[in-house]
């Protein structure tokens, strides 16, 4: 058997032991950057911007942060979703991506349309939980969305589709995010506040195992990924 086989192997197994202890439906997207740069900073790619947080480099070039693979999307059937992972800016600082989003609709405006107005395979989340934050360099940042709570039909909230992602036509979302600190204090706020802007891969269905399980799913993933790339 080959080694790719065998990870394959792994990772049927794997998947087949997590789900057969389900407990909801999801779908799950890979996260990655969206096609646009930084040329005034060497071409940087990026998905996470921390507008007015410099860190590594006095440089506004600091803001940029590319999105490191796994980094998911999750999608649940309750009308909830996830959105966790990391990202690095050019200069070696990782920041920790927590999102938990709820509030589920296909119907909201206004809407970011820098990449594309045709928003009939959108969906939108209006409202992020109050644990919901973004850490860098060992500070916890807690997150908002600049549309909710206190301007849902006003601002944009979280969205996703094609060209959502508000830099080209691809299939992505984006968000706009106050941020604040540990006790409430309004640190980089709108007109400052953090973007997030990402391509999505296809997403895949799957159920989501009680929480024994959740280390066998993560490890099925992981092989499943890594015989892909040893074809």
């Amino acid at each position: 058997m080959t080694s790719a086989s065998f990870f394959k192997s792994l990772a049927a197994t794997t998947l087949a032991v997590s789900f057969s202890a389900s407990v909801s439906a999801a779908i799950i997207h890979e996260v990655s950057n969206q096609d646009q740069v930084v040329s005034s900073c060497g071409g940087a790619a990026y998905g996470l911007y921390t507008n007015g947080l410099a860190l590594g480099s006095g440089s506004y070039c600091s803001y940029y942060y590319s999105i490191n693979p796994g980094t998911n999307f999750t999608r649940f059937d309750d009308g909830t979703a996830s959105f966790t992972g990391t990202a690095t800016n050019q200069f070696g600082v990782e920041a920790t991506i927590n999102l938990n989003l709820f509030g589920f609709t296909t119907d909201y405006s206004p809407v970011k349309t820098g990449g594309g107005s045709n928003t009939a395979d959108w969906g939108f989340y209006t409202n992020l939980t109050e644990d919901s934050s973004i850490t860098i360099d060992g500070t916890e940042y807690f997150a908002r969305l600049v549309g909710a709570p206190d301007n849902i039909g006003s601002k944009p909230v979280f969205q996703y589709g094609t060209g959502a992602n508000d830099k080209t036509g691809e299939f992505g979302g984006s968000v706009w995010l106050d941020m604040y600190s540990a006790n409430g204090d309004a640190l980089f706020v709108e007109p400052n506040h953090w973007d997030i802007n990402f391509d999505l891969g296809p997403g895949f269905e799957l159920d989501v195992p009680a929480p024994a399980t959740a280390g066998l799913l993560a490890l099925g993933i992981a092989a499943l990924r890594f015989a892909r790339k040893r074809k």
